[in-house]
């Protein structure tokens, strides 16, 4: 993968020195009940120095401690042939449903380009408190790609990987735990991105950094020290820890997407992040469903509010309808 990487400071140094990281490390056991204190690492070296496909454009701006992702939305490794689309997303979960249930599409004519541009910082603050990941984009890919959470529903009870269903040969998820949502946009991951761990990362060696979330941490595979296998045992309620890697030898705070069981990917983001940007690609179009339901936009998004998964019958009462027709109105993104 070639990096195109662009800075808005000329005097912007490659070589960034690190920053003070205090760590109180746990004991892989105990992972999950150990508050870590976590300092600020600058990740500018690392984003700059990361396997962007030729899709995809960094711009590091050294002044706002920011970079800019630009893409086509569309993953550097390819699509499989065909992809089952469900023909209603709400009827969920899909693992039960005949093969009359999906539309059988082709993606080299179904699948649009998806363009992404988004800003995250390269100064992650680490917080206690954690802000759920919720539907559409949480971080994005080397490959171009968005990264999705687990689930196909606000409710999080439909865990896309768990919900796979082939038929005829034709699958919901690709080998690459990819799809797109039910219009043909917005590719992206539901689990860890195969295609892209088995081209990078080396036996006996921590996985490589395979994205970015919103928060600003690193994502990678389920390979840690030594090429060990990362399960969610080792890792906190959000995925993460503090270790060690390839790019950051000093440590820092990082995601793992894992294998084992849900959740796979991430449920939570343990940095700072404004709520706006867990909607990210695919979230709800909240204009055309205010329409339908006959309301202000406004209104629905502050009934709504920035809990997930939203408390349907509140927002339902406060708006002066159905809930059962607001639950239809917003269904998962088919995910």
């Amino acid at each position: 993968m070639k990096n195109k990487t662009l800075y808005t400071t000329a005097a912007f140094s490659v070589i960034i020195a690190a920053v003070a990281l205090n760590v109180t490390m746990p004991d892989t056991a105990d992972a999950q009940d150990t508050t870590t204190a976590v300092g600020l690492v600058d990740t500018s070296a690392a984003v700059q120095a990361a396997h962007w496909s030729d899709n995809v454009t960094i711009t590091i701006d050294a002044d706002a401690n920011t970079f800019r992702f630009e893409s086509n939305g569309m993953p550097s490794h390819g699509f499989a042939e065909k992809y089952l689309i469900p023909t209603d997303p709400s009827d969920q979960p899909f693992a039960d449903k005949p093969t009359e249930f999906f539309n059988v599409e082709e993606s080299a004519t179904y699948f649009k380009e998806t363009p992404v541009d988004t800003t995250i910082t390269t100064l992650p603050a680490y917080t206690e408190e954690v802000t759920e990941t919720s539907l559409g984009r949480i971080g994005v890919a080397i490959t171009g790609a968005q990264i999705f959470n687990d689930y196909e529903n606000f409710e999080r009870t439909v865990v896309a990987q768990d919900d796979q269903v082939i038929h005829d040969h034709v699958a919901f998820l690709d080998e690459c735990n990819g799809h797109t949502l039910v219009s043909g946009t917005d590719y992206h991951y539901h689990g860890i991105p195969v295609c892209i761990t088995d081209t990078l990362d080396e036996a006996d060696e921590h996985s490589v950094m395979i994205g970015v979330l919103e928060d600003g941490f690193p994502v990678y595979g389920n390979h840690g020290q030594g090429g060990a296998i990362i399960t969610n045992d080792d890792l906190d309620a959000c995925s993460g820890h503090v270790d060690v890697t390839p790019e950051f030898p000093d440590g820092i705070y990082h995601y793992h997407l894992t294998a084992d069981e849900a959740p796979y990917m991430i449920d939570c983001y343990h940095g700072e992040v404004e709520v706006a940007a867990n909607m990210g690609g695919g979230g709800p179009d909240f204009a055309a469903i205010a329409e339908e339901l006959g309301v202000e936009e406004a209104a629905l998004r502050d009934a709504l509010g920035d809990t997930m998964p939203p408390d349907f019958d509140a927002a339902a009462q406060s708006l002066g309808i159905d809930s059962d027709a607001l639950r239809i109105a917003m269904p998962g993104p088919g995910q």
